[in-house]
């Protein structure tokens, strides 16, 4: 006979994000209401011109993105430190920069929730690790792939500074953390991913805390040059802060961005009882595929999405009050997401709201399911909605949505959708309630 379990409730009680807004969240929201771009020209690889040169790069190369700024991981952990020995600290120098964001916005997330697995009052075989990754280390592949077809040594550090699970792995590792410790790599819907399988586990009782989120650092040559090849980054623009413009009639693809998202998950007797501030609740996830093309977006299957993920919330189409979209700027992107959101949540109303984190961010692939998810429970916790950047003349196409630009709307903010969708047809919606 099939046990019945009793579905736990699940709370937000933690955040921690590092974006190209800001190495933290309150410098991130702060910057994402006030309307600022994060999105400029690439600084990290030296001259403009040098890099064109060297790469033999066409004229209309993209070389801007979201870039994280002024990111020194040894001086945000001597900030956040809690409870890391010298061991811990040592292993940071081995870290791609795709785990030391992870490891950063987990330091901040952690502190924020009051987790202290060495104090007693969480049991550390039951808390979690759970962050996704669309890429993991190109920037150390293309620097040990360099330095081995020229004939030198290869790092010893290669393949754990390399592979998707590190983030989780080294997060685990120096919180103590013995619970499920896992990546999803499902291109950009990673972030999403992990948080909906981290949500489904707590349900279960399998954990009483995870962190979870995702995490990405692929601002490389390559990896630019093969979105650019496949002709998905914007590549025609006034200014870089103006390229990234959702819905948009004008929009001719995303920008690259970078960066961390990382939401403490928890139970919500267990955070009660310890006396956790609460951000919000999660009641519903889902997971679908498009099972059509690999790059090109499918209506049915964001349509399917949305509409499990409010069926697993037990809620209806109109108890939503705000929608933040994958909204990439892609043209066919967009307005395959618009379509979907007019089949499942109607036209011409006024809400949910629909805002775009990208347009201010840029896009940073495994990561931007994490930020996005953050950037919503915010939404709901303060009632307050960032706008679109960059939104001047909606596409005909994404018309009858209740798009939020100008500035940020404040106004009550109960529940909301989080959107990621990814290449291979990778669908994932959360929703989000506030608390109590």
């Amino acid at each position: 006979m099939r046990k019945i379990i009793e579905l736990k409730r699940v709370v937000v009680t933690g955040l921690g994000m590092v974006t190209s807004l800001g190495l933290d969240v309150p410098t991130t929201w702060e910057a994402m209401i006030a309307g600022k771009s994060g999105i400029d020209q690439i600084t990290q690889w030296g001259d403009v011109e040098e890099v064109k040169s060297k790469f033999k790069l066409a004229e209309d190369f993209p070389l801007i993105a979201g870039e994280v700024k002024d990111f020194n991981i040894k001086d945000l952990v001597k900030q956040r430190k809690i409870g890391f020995s010298k061991e811990d600290l040592k292993q940071i120098k081995y870290m791609d920069a795709f785990t030391q964001f992870a490891y950063a916005a987990t330091l901040e997330a952690v502190s924020d929730a009051n987790v202290n697995l060495e104090q007693g009052e969480v049991n550390p075989d039951r808390v979690g690790v759970i962050i996704g990754s669309g890429l993991g280390g190109p920037k150390t592949w293309e620097i040990e792939f360099e330095r081995f077809f020229n004939g030198k040594k290869v790092s010893p550090f290669l393949i754990p500074r390399l592979i998707p699970n590190l983030a989780a792995g080294n997060v685990s590792i120096s919180f103590k953390a013995k619970g499920a410790n896992a990546c999803l790599a499902t291109a950009c819907a990673s972030g999403s991913h992990a948080i909906g399988e981290a949500f489904q586990r707590i349900q279960l009782g399998k954990e009483d805390a995870i962190a979870c989120g995702g995490t990405e650092a692929a601002i490389t040559p390559l990896t630019i040059a093969g979105f650019h090849a496949i002709k998905a980054l914007s590549s025609k623009y006034e200014t870089p802060q103006t390229a990234s413009r959702p819905f948009d009639i004008d929009r001719n693809g995303f920008v690259m961005g970078d960066g961390s998202g990382i939401l403490i998950l928890e139970d919500l007797d267990h955070a009660v009882k310890r006396g956790a501030k609460i951000y919000g609740e999660v009641i519903g996830f889902a997971m679908t595929g498009d099972a059509s093309h690999i790059t090109e977006p499918n209506v049915d299957g964001a349509i399917r999405c949305m509409k499990l993920a409010l069926e697993d919330a037990q809620i209806a189409p109109d108890d939503v009050d705000l929608i933040n979209p994958h909204a990439t700027s892609t043209p066919k992107g967009d307005i395959n997401e618009a379509a979907a959101i007019k089949e499942v949540f109607g036209a011409g109303k006024e809400k949910p709201f629909i805002t775009a984190n990208k347009s201010q961010l840029g896009h940073s692939l495994g990561a931007i399911g994490g930020i996005e998810a953050i950037s919503t429970v915010l939404s709901i916790y303060e009632n307050k909605v960032p706008p679109i950047l960059n939104l001047e003349q909606i596409d005909p196409e994404c018309q009858g949505l209740n798009y939020v630009v100008g500035q940020t709307k404040e106004t009550e903010i109960v529940t909301a959708v989080s959107n990621s969708f990814g290449f291979g047809g990778t669908n994932a919606t959360l929703v989000f309630r506030k608390y109590p």
